[in-house]
């Protein structure tokens, strides 16, 4: 009941984990997005300030290259973060949950409790002694284990 109780207990913290991890990287999407949105914003705001001067000018007869070289380079200027934050966006949306990175810290020093049952049920877990790790993560496994307590893996 108590191994049980214990992967219950790990599996509930894996899935809290999980969770918190993927709420945060929303966050952090948003956050990214919205500021990917404040830029392109500014730069639609600068591309309407330049038609709007290039217009006055062109109507006036005096359309200058430096009015229109110091807005042209805040646009490119603001083209060059919108582009790097839309890569970083690319990356956050990419990330993977890794179980590892908040899986609580194992007990190296831990010796299962062993099983008082038939000499033959002992004879048969010293045979398979072999198989007695995790397919998943390798860390050492009781012989009748449903879960395994370091990963959380469904062993049966």
């Amino acid at each position: 009941m108590a191994d049980f109780l214990e992967s219950a207990k790990s599996m509930v913290n894996a899935a809290v984990s999980r969770t918190s991890w993927e709420a945060q990287k929303q966050m952090r999407v948003r956050s990214k997005q919205t500021e990917i949105d404040k830029l392109l914003e500014q730069r639609q705001q600068l591309l309407d300030e330049l038609g709007q001067i290039a217009m006055n000018l062109y109507q006036q007869g005096k359309l200058t290259d430096q009015q229109l070289s110091r807005l042209c380079a805040s646009i490119q200027e603001l083209d060059h973060d919108a582009q790097n934050r839309e890569a970083q966006l690319q990356e956050m949306k990419s990330e993977v949950y890794q179980a590892n990175q908040f899986a609580p810290a194992s007990t190296p020093d831990y010796t299962p409790p062993v099983s008082s049952s038939t000499s033959s049920t002992s004879q048969t877990s010293k045979a398979g002694a072999k198989s007695l790790l995790c397919p998943v993560c390798g860390t050492t496994i009781r012989p009748n284990a449903l879960y395994c307590r370091s990963c959380g893996t469904k062993l049966r």
